[in-house]
């Protein structure tokens, strides 16, 4: 059950590993690359920006002129009312003053009239006079009075006439007055108007150099990422692709070790109840009866284990690895839910492989007679093994190791079995050292032997031709730096595609000072030159493993490709890269490259890299500025995590190890029982007889080692190509450290078994074992 629980463990992580592992293995290259097009078209957003900005500003200018020419309108308008106010005051006064002189011409009429009126009276009275003499003189002295009295009042209408007249001059001086100043109004006016005109044509023109210039302006490229072009993201998903490719494989190897300690344990159940068999047999039962009994039994027990193994697989194992890569990324919930489907899957797997077992063990037993299974097994027939046909070795070997080697090949399926467990077991560990090796040789490699560059500048060089002289200008006085034009394209070759970064240098001698191109096999060093073309080993092995002289296809773009045949392939970790000269390109695109980074090396150690990139970045087209110091900090950071991953595996499989062999060694000493008590009978000690046992032991587990071993290099080189993903290559050296660790590790569990065991062998009641079975 315990074999059982640790299997089901490690198969479940496959699946919990998948949903929650992080990204591991991405460089700097790939990463500073991706962000290439991004601070481009941030850089030309952010230019336009800028040029619609100044046009806003000058049309502001542009609006506040013309708000005050407004205002000066609005003065002349104020100034312009109060001319009519003054206007319609003067006109008010005329049409009084009009008033009165239309009175004072009516008065004057009527003094014309009572004037006519007295003439008429005269003309009557002369009339009368005429005709009666007598009374005319009376009436014409009345008469001549009234006419005094009425020239009188004429002369004070001629008076108030004159007055009228005056008071009439008076108000029309007033009205001419007024009409001055409407017109020196209206004058102000036009002047007002004519300026405003002007400032506002003036504003207008401004606005339509402003809009000229903003429709001048370049379109922005508009770059579309979705979360995939997160690095974050992509990160977590890459690592999660590759974490599942380590968890798709170790589970195979588990399950069949698994498997391998199941057979050997319900054989031996089958063996030691052999009479119950064949009574069950001779009282009626059918094969079918007896053999679903002991597979009910071993379902029971397996469903059991399993269900353990569930628990312990979906919620310990990935809360683990959660924990531990916390450190990188901000997991803001521990979520490990129980998955029905894997669950259900991992079980039934489990569940075939023993009732099969069983099944078979069965059926093998089952073959014989009744009275045949009713009866103890008889033991094996004593046969000369092939050592003792060395008779000068043989000779050699004293009595105990005799013993030994007898036992060891007359009991040839415990030892092919043991064999094959510990050696499964030390191949599952050495695999896990190996991982390790092979994830840590990414940094050790990459960062001390193939690259030497300190920094990468990259900048814009379409829009800013000197900004890589200016950004040189500044590190010349900390170290050396070499311009390199670097763009994605593809690659393609025996119908695959790989996305790559065409790096040309500008000077391939100094660029060999800051790269090693060599071949990892072989350990030869390449030079770049005119018409040389070196692609990355692990981008060889995805077109298929092309090598030297083979062909490949370039694609710059969707309609542009060219051919190029392959120089060799270098050793190379994360990333892909096309590395050729400045000419080559040239020959084969038919333009110059327009170099847009800038690598570069310094003196001035890590704390010293933010002054310098900030004198960097202040420079014009400068996109960003990144150290090689940050990239190899965050790869460790990324290693200390995944580093607990690994040991996740290497304990279990070392706690598998220990399962098989304590299961074996529990077995051997059960089948040999009545032997040990023989022993003790005949005087050995508890030592000789820990001895007599674990000699056996100590001896297949050396063996078992060894094989084990030997399995590890092929099982490691194919776990750690699994576990690749596209963009990285993991460093394919097993060092003698890690050959030690599994062996000193599997000697280590077998120790612990002797221990345990023991008090097994020191506490057996020899009465009870030596007793009949007849």
């Amino acid at each position: 059950m315990g074999g059982m629980v640790s299997c089901v463990a490690l198969m479940l992580i496959s699946p919990q590993l998948a949903q929650l592992a992080l990204y591991f293995g991405t460089n700097s290259q790939q990463y500073i690359s991706a962000k290439i097009q991004y601070d481009i078209g941030v850089s030309a957003y952010n230019s336009g920006k800028e040029k619609l900005a100044a046009a806003k500003a000058e049309l502001d200018t542009g609006k506040v002129q013309l708000d005050a020419a407004y205002a000066q309108l609005d003065e002349a308008k104020k100034q312009l009312d109060e001319a009519a106010a003054v206007i319609a005051e003067n006109e008010k006064t005329l049409a009084d003053a009009k008033a009165e002189l239309d009175k004072a011409a009516a008065e004057i009429e009527d003094g014309k009239r009572q004037l006519e009126e007295g003439r008429q009276t005269l003309e009557d009275s002369k009339a009368e006079l005429e005709q009666a003499k007598t009374d005319a003189q009376k009436e014409f002295a009345d008469a001549e009075k009234k006419l005094a009295d009425g020239e009188a009042e004429y002369a004070q209408a001629l008076i108030d006439l004159e007055d009228g007249k005056k008071e009439l001059a008076d108000g029309r001086k007033e009205y001419e007055d007024g009409l001055a100043e409407l017109a020196d109004g209206e004058k102000e006016l036009a002047d007002g108007k004519a300026e405003a005109e002007e400032k506002i044509s003036d504003a207008k023109a401004e606005l339509a150099d402003a809009e000229a210039e903003l429709a001048d302006l370049e379109l922005p490229e508009w770059y579309v990422f979705d979360r995939n072009d997160n690095p974050g993201y992509s990160e977590y998903g890459e690592n999660a692709n590759r974490i599942n490719n380590i968890a798709s494989v170790f589970p195979v190897f588990f399950i069949l070790v698994a498997a391998l300690v199941c057979l050997t344990t319900m054989g031996r159940m089958v063996e030691e109840q052999r009479t119950q068999i064949g009574t069950l047999k001779a009282m009626g039962y059918t094969s079918g009866e007896i053999i679903f009994k002991y597979m009910f039994y071993a379902a029971a027990a397996t469903l059991s284990g399993a269900l353990v193994g569930v628990l312990v697989g979906m919620q310990l194992f990935p809360s683990v690895i959660i924990i531990a890569y916390r450190i990188m990324y901000n997991i803001p919930e521990l979520c490990t839910p129980v998955d029905v489907p894997n669950a259900v899957i991992s079980i039934v797997v489990c569940l075939a492989a023993m009732l099969i077992t069983v099944f078979f063990s069965c059926r093998s037993a089952l073959s014989e007679q009744s009275a045949q299974l009713m009866r103890p097994k008889a033991p094996k027939i004593g046969k000369r093994i092939f050592i003792e046909k060395i008779t000068p070795l043989w000779k050699r070997f004293n009595f105990s190791s005799k013993v030994t080697a007898r036992n060891l090949f007359r009991y040839k399926r415990k030892m092919l079995m043991s064999t094959i467990g510990i050696a499964g077991c030390t191949a599952l560990l050495l695999t896990g050292f190996a991982l390790y090796d092979s994830i840590n040789d990414i940094i050790r490699l990459q960062y001390g032997e193939i690259q030497f560059y300190d920094g990468i500048v990259i900048y814009d060089g379409e829009k800013y031709p000197d900004a890589d002289d200016k950004s040189a200008e500044i590190i010349s006085g900390y170290g050396e730096s070499v311009n390199v034009y670097q763009k994605q394209m593809t690659v393609r070759a025996n119908d695959t595609d790989v996305d790559a970064y065409i790096a040309v240098p500008s000077d391939p001698e100094k660029f060999m000072e800051f790269f090693t191109l060599r071949s990892r096999q072989t350990g030869e060093r390449y030079t770049l030159s005119d018409g040389t073309v070196y692609i990355d080993e692990k981008m060889s092995l995805l077109l298929g493993g092309v090598t030297g002289g083979d062909k490949l296809t370039i694609s710059k773009s969707d309609t542009e490709t060219v051919d190029v045949t392959l120089t060799a392939f270098f050793e190379n970790y994360p990333g892909h890269y096309v590395y050729m000269t400045e000419n080559t390109y040239e020959e084969l695109f038919g333009e110059k490259p327009q170099y847009n980074s800038l690598y570069f090396s310094h003196n001035l150690g890590a704390e010293g890299e933010d002054g310098l990139a900030e004198k960097i970045l202040k420079t014009d087209g400068t996109l960003t500025v990144s150290f090689s110091t940050a990239v190899k900090e965050n790869y460790t950071n990324m290693l200390s995590a995944l580093t607990l991953v690994i040991v996740v595996v290497i304990v279990s499989a070392g706690a598998l190890a220990y399962v098989v062999m304590y299961n074996l060694t529990n077995i051997n000493i059960t089948e040999r029982i009545r032997e040990i008590a023989t022993l003790k009978v005949l005087g050995f000690y508890d030592k000789e007889v820990d001895a007599y046992i674990f000699r056996e032991n100590i001896l297949l587990t050396l063996m078992g080692t060894a094989v084990g071993l030997f399995i590890g290099v092929f099982l490691a080189q194919f776990i750690i190509t699994t576990a690749e993903v596209d963009l990285v290559m993991f460093g394919r050296n097993i060092y003698a450290g890690s050959y030690i660790l599994a062996a000193v590790f599997t000697l280590v569990f077998s120790l612990l078994v002797t221990l345990v065991m023991h008090r097994r062998l020191k506490d057996v009641d020899m009465i009870e074992a030596l007793k009949s079975v007849e």
